[in-house]
């Protein structure tokens, strides 16, 4: 069975990566700086720094034939798990607003492992609650970034 070259898609994907990490930099930068909190423009500024140098990077090893391959074209079960993390995501992104990080999150994480094969019950729950609970610690407490609250507004 032949290899699938992943070329293709690596490309399209840095050609799309690269210019949303540029607008997002430059967005960011039209911030205002308020005088109690800093320039908060640091963090997207960062994350898209280092998203346009992966973006590169992938370019750079597709243009010179050295994009990763698949044993073969996903199909069947494989097919329907990337489908299904697909439309799960989807989903999660038009709820979240609604619904609040922590009230989306965990069941959108339990989701997203069940469909990747996870079956031991107790690291599933453990990885849905903990996860949310840490990430909402850190950014919503600690650095002051909101996330969204939903139904507990």
């Amino acid at each position: 069975m032949s290899h699938v070259s992943m070329k293709k898609i690596d490309i399209l994907s840095a050609l799309f990566l690269i210019p949303v990490c540029v607008y997002v930099f430059w967005e960011s930068g039209r911030w205002p700086i308020l005088p109690d909190l800093g320039n908060p423009a640091w963090i997207p500024r960062g994350v898209a720094a280092l998203l346009f140098a992966a973006g590169l990077v992938l370019l750079g090893k597709a243009l010179t034939g050295r994009s990763l391959t698949l044993p073969e074209r996903l199909a069947g079960a494989d097919r329907a798990r990337v489908l299904w993390v697909a439309a799960l995501t989807g989903v999660y992104v038009v709820v979240i607003e609604r619904l609040g990080f922590m009230t989306a999150t965990a069941p959108y994480l339990l989701g997203f492992c069940v469909a990747l094969g996870e079956r031991r019950w107790m690291r599933l729950i453990l990885f849905s609650v903990v996860v949310p609970v840490a990430t909402y610690l850190v950014f919503d407490r600690a650095l002051n970034v909101p996330l969204p609250r939903g139904l507990f507004r």
